[in-house]
C-alpha cells in the first residue's frame, strides 16, 4: 500500500484553494474602493463646512450676488467650488448653493450644499 495523493485530489484541493484565495482578494479590492470613497466623502463635507462657515462669517451685508468658483489650494487643489448666491426673496431670505467637484475613480464627482441665509 502507497501513502499519499493522487493527482486528482492534488489538482482538487489547488482549485479548492485558487477560489478561496481569489475570494479573499476581491473582499481586499472592495474594502480598498469603499474606504477610498469614505475618505472622500469625509474631505468634501469637511470643504464644505469650511466654505460655509466662511460665508457666515462675511455676513449677509458683503455676500455678492451671482457666482463665484475656485479650488481648495494649497491643500486640496483637486476640490473645485463653485458658490451660488441668490437675490433675497420676498421673506428677506437668501438661498446659498454650494458645489464642491472632486476626483474620484478617475472621473470627477459633484456634491451640492444648500443653505438659507436669513
Amino acid at each position: 500500500m502507497q501513502r499519499g495523493f493522487t493527482l486528482v485530489e492534488v489538482l482538487v484541493a489547488t482549485v479548492v484553494v485558487a477560489i478561496g484565495l481569489l475570494g479573499v482578494l476581491t473582499a481586499f479590492s472592495m474594502a480598498s474602493r469603499v474606504t477610498a470613497v469614505a475618505q472622500n466623502d469625509t474631505v468634501l463635507t469637511f470643504l464644505a463646512q469650511q466654505r460655509l462657515a466662511e460665508i457666515q462669517l462675511l455676513g449677509r451685508e458683503h455676500l455678492p450676488i451671482g457666482t463665484a468658483e475656485g479650488d481648495f489650494s494649497p491643500e486640496f487643489p483637486d476640490y473645485l467650488w463653485r458658490l451660488t448666491v441668490h437675490s433675497p426673496d420676498a421673506l428677506n431670505v437668501q438661498r446659498v448653493h454650494l458645489v464642491i467637484s472632486a476626483p474620484e475613480a478617475g472621473r470627477r464627482r459633484e456634491t451640492q450644499f444648500s443653505t438659507a441665509i436669513f
